[in-house]
């Protein structure tokens, strides 16, 4: 008996498991010749008879009396025999699929499915299904769906956005919903992974011309509040033994400003690295699905890659521009009588956030006071039209113009 015979009789025609010697998978026969595991017989006995899903005929009796087919016991352990002292002579041996003979298995049908050694990879017919050595099976072998084990996953549904088969299609989950072929959608994938790709590179020219940014802003900071620090040092060392306090009041705030602006720049630039190295991770992650994955690896991952896009271009937005250096200066006081009036910190930053605050509270109020004055409006209109409408009703001309006490 071939293999592909074989095939046929030990397996379940219901669940499509294979039959086993033991178990609820031990082939159970019925009246009309026609065999199905233990599982599959309980599950269609009903009112003492069982209806055979391939003829219709009717095996009465209880669940116990069906008999066990031990041909097809005797054969599946037979070809487990065989195929145990076939590997046995040699690690490379095995018994091929295509000629039932002991061989050197080193070919993978895909069109077939089956293990072939390489006189069968030669024939023709086998040539046209595209045979490949025997390493590269695992991405030979076309996905199946979950649902329905010997249909493999060819159509994709644009409603759910996920790959199906045709039993899917007509009679599960997604039956009325439009589907395109696998093929066809993952050129449509593709071109969807070149758009996240050119917008992947769009935003990581962003972050590294922020790095650029944020890297020039910490060196001018760096070099204006030392340069500040010289000028304090230069400044107090005219001034009397009285003013070291202050002096060094002061150097303390504008070495404390350093390390704030310091820390932040750091802050800044270490989010930014990290951000860059997730968009390197993308980009790489393109490339790879563009060139070598299966379509349903692309199928699922292009989503994934575009929610991804989404989140680094959130974080970007958060992140928001770098932040420029503190303008700060050192305004040289003469003395008057205060050893505080010998000098002060002003930072011009700070004081332009305070106006902009200032500012932006002023137009709140502003719109605020716009909106009530619309809601009195509205609300006289109103009581005019109820007014209005109690009046009787008299013949206006079709060009008339309404007129309110308010427009006068």
């Amino acid at each position: 008996m071939s293999l592909s015979k074989f095939r046929e009789v030990s397996i379940c025609q219901v669940c499509y498991d294979p039959f086993e010697v033991q178990g609820n998978k031990i082939p159970k026969l019925l009246d009309c010749g026609h065999s199905f595991c233990l599982d599959d017989c309980s599950q269609l006995h009903k009112d003492g008879a069982i209806s055979c899903p391939l003829d219709r005929s009717f095996t009465r009796g209880p669940l116990a009396n069906l008999k066990t087919n031990f041909t097809v016991v005797d054969l599946i352990t037979e070809m487990h025999q065989a195929s145990d002292s076939a590997e046995s002579v040699s690690g490379r041996q095995a018994v091929c699929e295509g000629c039932d003979q002991p061989s050197v298995i080193d070919t993978y049908c895909p069109k077939c499915e089956i293990d072939v050694c390489s006189k069968c990879a030669g024939l023709t017919f086998h040539q046209k299904h595209g045979v490949v050595p025997l390493k590269q099976k695992a991405k030979a072998i076309k996905p199946k769906c979950k649902e329905h084990d010997d249909m493999p996953l060819n159509l994709y549904c644009e409603q759910c956005k996920v790959v199906c088969c045709l039993m899917c299609m007509n009679v599960g989950d997604h039956k009325g919903h439009p589907v395109i072929p696998t093929k066809q959608a993952s050129q449509n994938s593709k071109k969807d992974l070149r758009i996240i790709g050119a917008a992947v590179a769009e935003l990581n020219s962003r972050i590294v011309a922020d790095l650029r940014a944020t890297s020039t802003n910490k060196q001018e900071s760096e070099r204006l509040l030392f340069g500040i620090e010289a000028n304090i040092k230069n400044h107090f060392q005219a001034v009397v033994q009285a003013a070291k306090a202050r002096e060094q009041v002061l150097l303390n705030e504008i070495r404390t400003t350093q390390e704030d602006e310091m820390l932040q720049f750091d802050f800044q630039t270490k989010q930014l690295a990290l951000l860059s190295s997730e968009v390197s991770f993308v980009t790489d992650r393109i490339s790879s699905l563009d060139k070598e994955s299966d379509e349903v690896t692309l199928l699922s991952d292009v989503p994934r890659l575009d929610l991804m896009l989404q989140s680094l271009k959130k974080q970007q937005s958060a992140f928001g521009e770098p932040q420029p250096p503190s303008q700060i200066s050192f305004v040289c006081t003469n003395i008057s009588g205060q050893v505080s009036a010998l000098g002060q910190l002003k930072c011009l930053k700070a004081e332009a956030q305070r106006k902009a605050a200032e500012e932006k509270a002023r137009q709140a109020e502003a719109e605020r006071k716009a909106a009530e004055e619309k809601a009195r409006q509205a609300q006289r209109l109103a009581i005019l039209d109820d007014a209005i409408a109690q009046r009787p009703a008299q013949r206006i001309p079709p060009n008339a113009q309404r007129i309110y006490p308010y427009d006068v």
